[in-house]
């Protein structure tokens, strides 16, 4: 029983030593301003339970960016009028 008790003891702080992730968002641009959009050390992307940050400051933090990725989104109709075409990065942030 002893041994049982101290192997459930000795795994508690296990969850608290998993990883974190998590994906973040820049701002979103109209596709014709695109130029608005590179990607810097300025560029502030919003993560959930991080909040507004810059990637310096991810790194400062202890995060670590595994992967970018430009998006798109569309929105309205294809091919009409009222069709608006939105850019923005995407990081997935990866922390120990």
């Amino acid at each position: 029983m002893k041994k049982c008790l101290m192997l459930i003891i000795g795994l508690l702080p296990l969850p608290l030593m998993a990883a974190e992730s998590h994906v973040c968002q820049s701002q979103a641009y109209d596709y014709a301003s695109i130029g608005s959009l590179r990607l810097s050390d300025d560029t502030v992307f919003t993560c959930r339970d991080i909040g507004r940050v810059t990637i310096p400051e991810l790194a400062k933090r202890g995060w670590k960016v595994t992967h970018v990725a430009q998006q798109t989104e569309y929105t309205g109709e294809v091919d009409s009028d009222n069709e608006v075409i939105k850019v923005y990065q995407e990081i997935v942030v990866y922390k120990d």
